[in-house]
């Protein structure tokens, strides 16, 4: 089981995805823009969400990781303190990073045309 969840955190990091944690959240997002997706695994509109982020960040990744756009998630229930410290009220959010800097949520909702229209336009 163990090396399953390796084997996919390896797989995401390689696809330009990358699995953030307490561990690797504010060093991964010093540099360039991120988009993260707080989430809960617990959380029923977290797992409605998933289809939606995941079409968001494969249709575009590779496009805009030319512009210094990356995507990743963490887990809040596993890393509790990461999400008080973004101020994270609600599962799921996506919140856009510039440099290390913490810029808010992503405005319009958790539609895909809302997602993809901001990260087209950073």
């Amino acid at each position: 089981m163990k090396l399953a969840v390796l084997t996919g955190a390896l797989a995401a990091v390689a696809s330009g995805y990358t699995l953030l944690d307490a561990n690797n959240l504010d060093a991964s997002v010093k540099e360039g823009y991120w988009l993260v997706k707080y989430y809960s695994p617990t959380c029923p509109w977290s797992r409605r969400f998933a289809p939606t982020w995941e079409k968001v960040y494969t249709t575009l990744e590779d496009v805009l990781a030319e512009d210094g756009v990356h995507f990743g998630e963490i887990d809040c229930k596993a890393n509790r303190a990461k999400c008080d410290e973004a101020r994270i009220d609600g599962y799921p959010t996506v919140v856009f990073y510039n440099q290390g800097v913490n810029k808010g949520e992503v405005p319009g909702g958790q539609s895909y045309e809302a997602l993809a229209s901001f990260a087209q336009s950073i």
